[in-house]
């Protein structure tokens, strides 16, 4: 074999070599929150009891709960500042159910795939009827189809203490936009 055809094919061996990182495959996508902020919307169910002048006071709550959130750790974990707004039986006379509720959780989440999980942890606070102060727990399930938006449903457990103590067990489905 002649050194110039040698060296042909070590030319084109080195080209082929240089072509591979082209050809192989790609990183995977993010479906993560890094760096970004959103609004959500949530429809939720509960059952709330409400102590109240000795008396337990239970009832079903449906509700609208309006959130921005916030990646606060450069990790695409969150922080949500938000309120919380009963749709039905909106009629108290004897100051006993929830009306209307802020709240700031910090949810964490779970994976960077499109399917992933996540827990909240905070403090939610009772504005009407009674003024209550306490802590959120929850877990859910979240659908990121892209980084964009994402869809999740949620279960939670609440206490207060204040004007009245406050217990409340729900679940909710909810939409979020992010930017």
């Amino acid at each position: 074999m002649s050194g110039s055809s040698l060296r042909w094919r070590r030319l084109a061996v080195g080209l082929l070599l240089g072509l591979l990182p082209a050809v192989a495959p790609a990183l995977q996508p993010r479906f993560d929150h890094r760096d970004q902020q959103g609004l959500l919307a949530e429809v939720g169910l509960a059952r709330d009891s409400v102590l109240v002048d000795g008396l337990t006071r239970p009832s079903n709550r449906l509700s609208l709960r309006l959130a921005w959130s916030l990646d606060v750790s450069g990790e695409g974990d969150e922080l949500q500042l938000g309120g919380t707004l009963r749709l039905n039986d909106r009629s108290d006379p004897a100051r006993s159910k929830f009306l209307q509720g802020l709240d700031a959780r910090y949810r964490a989440y779970f994976g960077s795939e499109e399917l992933k999980t996540f827990v909240e942890i905070g403090l939610w606070s009772s504005l009407a009827s009674r003024l209550a102060l306490g802590g959120v727990a929850g877990l859910g399930l979240a659908y990121d189809p892209n980084r964009d938006w994402g869809v999740y449903l949620s279960a939670q457990f609440c206490g207060a203490f204040g004007e009245a103590r406050i217990a409340s067990v729900g679940v909710g489905a909810g939409a979020q936009v992010r930017w």
